[in-house]
């Protein structure tokens, strides 16, 4: 109990040491804390106590005489490692998340988000109204995607999708891994002007802009036709239901007349157990963010069947997320 009661303390001593890049400092070898303080102008005995704490739970390595090391699990807060969860550990323990969670008991008691109450603005109006949240939330997001693209690789064969749209896909980490792997597959990024600014850069970097075109709009107002299958990941959690049934409207109008048509969500499937899960604390990020919520199966056939889909298949990966396959319903 008192593992749990104190985990905001382990949480805000990762935001710095994440920052201050660490691990990376200890890729090649253990260091003294005065040699890390030194390159990080940092506090030598605060840094150390803060070291000594994080190895504490397997970390860091803390050897004689101040020294540390690097572990498994710090391999994973290097900057350039494989699988690297580094701009996620920023997010998560950005201060923005601390203030909003103080404020937990609101949502507890009202449904509400709290973010609305701590700022006065929806979740995605407070993010992005703070040009530092911003970035590490949008850092944080194609970390996500890039941890999850081997794995939905890996389980689902795309070969019979000619182009595939990724519906707010942001800078189009997922779609461009897709695209690499089946070079005669055509994409189309569709997100909001701003997002779509900055994910050209990323699309042509990659040297895809030949085969990916990108689109501006809202997905709540019309989602573009054209396509053979929609991708959606990470954005129906974000919303209730009856905004979900908006998006999902829209995807319909776009697939009628599709033939093989379909919709590829990946997102959470909560267990119907007690057994822990990671969905089970998304779930309470967004319901102090966004107002969303992740779902169980019987949720999920209920939101499809309403807005006129059925499930077709649940492909679970090798990531905390499924692919859901949705077709239209006969």
């Amino acid at each position: 109990m008192m593992q749990l009661t104190t985990g905001m303390v382990f949480t805000a001593a990762l935001q710095p040491i994440a920052r201050l890049k660490i691990a990376d400092m200890l890729s090649e070898g253990p260091l003294p804390v005065s040699r890390l303080a030194a390159e990080t102008a940092t506090n030598e005995d605060a840094l150390y106590r803060v070291l000594r704490l994080l190895a504490s739970v397997g970390v860091f390595a803390e050897l004689p005489g101040k020294i540390f090391a690097i572990t498994p699990m710090s391999q994973l807060m290097r900057s350039d490692a494989p699988g690297t969860i580094r701009d996620l550990i920023v997010w998560i323990s950005n201060p923005f998340h601390f203030e909003v969670h103080a404020e937990l008991g609101h949502s507890l008691k009202t449904g509400d988000p709290a973010v609305e109450k701590v700022y006065g603005q929806t979740g995605f109006e407070a993010i992005f109204s703070r040009p530092e949240v911003a970035s590490d939330f949008n850092l944080a997001m194609t970390c996500f995607s890039r941890r999850i693209a081997p794995a939905l690789l890996e389980a689902y064969d795309f070969s019979d999708i000619g182009t595939l749209m990724d519906v707010a896909g942001g800078h189009g980490a997922v779609l461009c891994e897709v695209l690499a792997r089946y070079p005669k597959m055509k994409g189309i990024l569709f997100d909001i002007p701003s997002v779509i600014e900055e994910a050209n850069g990323h699309i042509c970097a990659l040297k895809m802009d030949e085969r990916c075109q990108t689109m501006k709009g809202d997905c709540f107002d019309e989602i573009p036709s054209g396509a053979d299958a929609y991708y959606m990941q990470h954005i129906l959690h974000d919303w209730k239901d009856d905004r979900c049934l908006k998006i999902l409207a829209n995807c319909r109008r776009a697939l009628e007349g599709r033939e093989n048509g379909r919709l590829l969500i990946v997102d959470s499937v909560v267990p119907e157990t007690s057994d822990p899960h990671p969905s089970k604390w998304l779930d309470i990020e967004m319901l102090l963010m966004p107002g969303g919520r992740e779902r169980t199966r019987p949720e999920w056939e209920a939101l499809f069947a309403k807005a006129g889909f059925e499930i077709a298949r649940i492909v679970p990966l090798k990531a905390a997320e499924s692919l859901i396959e949705v077709h239209i319903r006969g």
